[in-house]
This record gives structure tokens, C-alpha cells and sequence, in this order.
């Protein structure tokens, strides 16, 4: 019986060495989380733009001189990003200090109580070599909806700041969604469409470690 005790713990006492180098073995074989990467959206080459219909043969083209945001991206793949975008409403710029002034106004943006529109991704998805699906939540006046864009990535490149990406991306949203329902007419037609169209060509650079 004794014999047999020993020689189980003797079994056992050879094995663990094995079984030790069996779960070392798991440990390294097992994939690691890419760590993510920051990257910051650079304002001077970067653009926010939006056109809208006017009067039906016509557009109006603006852009916002102001924002920041960050993406955070594992690796270049960005199915897994999260994109976090702020613009101020104040900056907006049409070419018309008056259109520009009435744009803040409670009729439109409301800048006052409402200086910001955000915009945070909650899915990207890819959909071919270079191209991608965003799904996101957009919030202008306090009032949050859902919007798609598309997306295409340039590639990354040497910049004197560092490491650059850059994406474009489009999309368009429904004014009305977000309160922003004024209009009027002119010989019988409406002054504005409801549908907006923006377009974003922004630069990335990495951001500190």
C-alpha cells in the first residue's frame, strides 16, 4: 500500500514540471489585446463642411473652424475604433456674416444654450479594402439621433507632427430631427431642404504616449 502511495507522489512530482510547461506554453501562445492608440484630430488640415438645399436649384455650402476630437484605434484596422468628435457651433462660416449670425440663432443652432453638436461612434464596420461603415450618435440642440457615414482611409504618412492618418467621410442628416425646422417661401417654393449633407476630411495625428 505504502508502494503505492509513493509511487503515485512520485508520478504526481514528475508530471508538474510538464503541466507547469503545458500552461507557460498556453500563456504565451494565447493572442494579446493590441493595445490601443490615440490619435487626435488635427484642426489646420482637417474640415468640417456641410451644403443644403436653397430653393430647390441651388446650395449653400458652410463649414465649422473650430473642433477636436480623438480616435482611439488598435492597430490600422478601424472596425474596432471608438471616434469622439466635438465642433463648435459658434464657428460656423458660410461667407455671410448676416446668414452666419441668424445660423446661431434659436431659429437654428442656438448656440447660446447650445454651443456644441458632438458627435461618438458606436459601431464601424468595414466594408471593403478601405472603406467603412460608422454608425454614431449625433447631438445638436441637447437633441441626440442616429447617423451612418461613409468612410474612406487614405493610408498613414510622415507629417512634421508625427505620424498621420487621414480619413474622409460622409454622411447626411435630417435638420428637422434635431428641432431645426424653420423655413419659408419664395415665390411659392421653400427657402431650405430639410436634408443636410456633411463631408469631413480629417487628419489624425498620434498622440503622445
Amino acid at each position: 500500500m505504502r508502494s503505492q502511495t509513493k509511487g503515485a507522489a512520485s508520478a504526481a512530482g514528475s508530471t508538474s514540471p510538464i503541466l507547469s510547461a503545458l500552461l507557460l506554453a498556453g500563456l504565451v501562445l494565447v493572442p494579446r489585446a493590441t493595445a490601443a492608440e490615440i490619435w487626435r484630430l488635427a484642426p489646420g488640415p482637417s474640415s468640417v463642411e456641410f451644403t443644403i438645399g436653397h430653393l430647390i436649384f441651388s446650395k449653400v455650402t458652410g463649414r465649422f473652424g473650430r473642433f477636436h476630437g480623438t480616435v482611439d484605434c488598435p492597430g490600422d484596422d478601424f472596425t474596432d475604433a471608438t471616434v469622439e468628435v466635438s465642433i463648435d457651433v459658434t464657428s460656423i462660416y458660410t461667407g455671410h456674416p448676416d446668414r452666419d449670425r441668424e445660423l446661431m440663432s434659436e431659429s437654428f443652432f442656438a448656440a447660446e444654450r447650445f454651443p456644441e453638436m458632438r458627435f461618438e461612434s458606436r459601431l464601424v464596420e468595414r466594408t471593403g479594402p478601405a472603406t467603412y461603415r460608422m454608425v454614431g450618435d449625433l447631438t445638436i440642440r441637447g437633441i441626440t439621433h442616429e447617423v451612418v457615414l461613409s468612410a474612406f482611409y487614405a493610408g498613414e504618412r510622415k507629417s512634421a507632427q508625427g505620424k498621420r492618418r487621414d480619413l474622409q467621410a460622409s454622411g447626411s442628416i435630417s435638420r428637422s430631427d434635431f428641432g431645426i425646422t424653420w423655413n419659408d417661401t419664395w415665390a411659392g417654393r421653400l427657402l431650405l431642404a430639410d436634408e443636410v449633407e456633411i463631408t469631413l476630411a480629417v487628419a489624425l495625428i498620434e498622440a503622445p504616449s
